[in-house]
């Protein structure tokens, strides 16, 4: 009760935008509202996804169609992986490595897998941390020393201790962060305690009345630990460019504003999978059948399987609360010299 009425208040600050959606998990789902120095208010999202789904929750597991769009049917082929150090960031790692199979290349050099990203992460050994969890691992959403040829300290060796731990990271004090690389949990910020992140936990953020979250309008307030930027951040470090990047609640929450299923069919007809979040998770959308329902074909994070959701619906009992999109400049293809006409005469 101290907790909710500590949510109510904070939600309760401004004046200036709606409030806050209520009915929240405080175990895996936290929202603060903020009012920045302009009077606009923010709502600062933390999720901190389990490793595990909830006991008792039955994983409806489905064979992903082929699209057929006269059928109302959109699907995309994304790898799926299983939880590796947070949601968030697993969830991002499965969109790169869906870009990395198609167009994007660079945004997996590792030596696995030809340097291809794999459709599962079950390739690479699970691992048992400091509080004897075994964990999977995905070196493109936590690098981790020893891992897919890495020779030194990474994501998980810098900021992880386990689960909801919030601690200081285990380098902090002891030895030297390495540099942000190749993985989304670094630009994320995903586990990072100097970012408010507990083992686990990513931040997005979010305008409370439901219009889309722009990263550029974050930079001007100088908030720098949002998970959406940290995925632009992290694909531009790859050497590519993007051309948006927000996060934005849904419409089925009640807003001013919001991110409709049309919106989210677009996203998936232009072959770009959309980062979904519920009130304590975060997973991700890879199609769509509205064929008799509104639903999406979903990637949960907590196996190698689809499963299915209705927009607007929730999904283990954790209701549908936005997305964050980040879109992608097509890739510029080199130009290639035509032969000169001495080689095609033979000459």
């Amino acid at each position: 009760m101290i907790i909710l009425a500590a949510l109510l208040f904070l939600q309760n600050l401004s004046v200036f935008a709606q409030e806050a959606p209520s009915g929240l998990s405080v175990e895996h789902f936290f929202v603060d509202t903020q009012v920045l120095k302009n009077g606009k208010a923010i709502n600062e999202i933390i999720i901190n996804g389990p490793p595990e789904p909830p006991l008792g929750f039955a994983r409806e597991v489905v064979t992903l169609p082929k699209s057929k769009s006269e059928s109302g049917i959109v699907t995309l082929s994304v790898p799926a992986y299983n939880w590796s150090f947070g949601c968030s960031a697993t969830s991002a790692a499965m969109i790169a490595a869906y870009h990395d199979r198609n167009g994007y290349p660079d945004m997996y050099t590792g030596p696995t897998n030809g340097g291809v990203m794999p459709m599962a992460n079950d390739v690479w050994p699970d691992w048992v941390d400091s509080y004897g969890d075994t964990r999977h691992q995905c070196p493109l959403s936590a690098t981790h020393e020893g891992l897919d040829g890495r020779t030194t300290k990474g994501h998980v060796d810098d900021y992880w201790w386990g689960y909801g731990d919030d601690n200081p990271d285990p380098f902090i004090g002891n030895w030297t962060e390495h540099s942000y690389g190749d993985c989304t949990g670094d630009f994320m910020r995903t586990n990072q305690y100097n970012y408010n992140n507990a083992d686990g936990s990513t931040t997005f953020w979010y305008y409370p009345n439901g219009a889309p979250t722009h990263c550029s309008d974050l930079l001007s307030f100088n908030i720098k630990n949002d998970g959406g930027c940290g995925i632009r951040d992290f694909y531009e470090s790859r050497g590519y460019t993007v051309v948006e990047t927000y996060s934005q609640y849904a419409d089925s929450m009640g807003l001013l504003y919001g991110f409709t299923y049309e919106r989210y069919k677009a996203e998936i007809d232009a072959g770009r999978p959309v980062m979904i979040h519920v009130e304590g998770h975060t997973m991700v959308g890879v199609g769509y059948d509205d064929s008799s329902s509104n639903l999406m074909y979903i990637n949960n994070t907590w196996d190698y399987a689809t499963h299915t959701m209705e927009w607007g619906g929730s999904y283990a009992g954790m209701d549908l609360v936005g997305v964050t999109v980040v879109r992608l400049a097509p890739v510029q293809r080199k130009a290639v010299p035509l032969p000169a006409i001495w080689m095609l005469l033979g000459e």
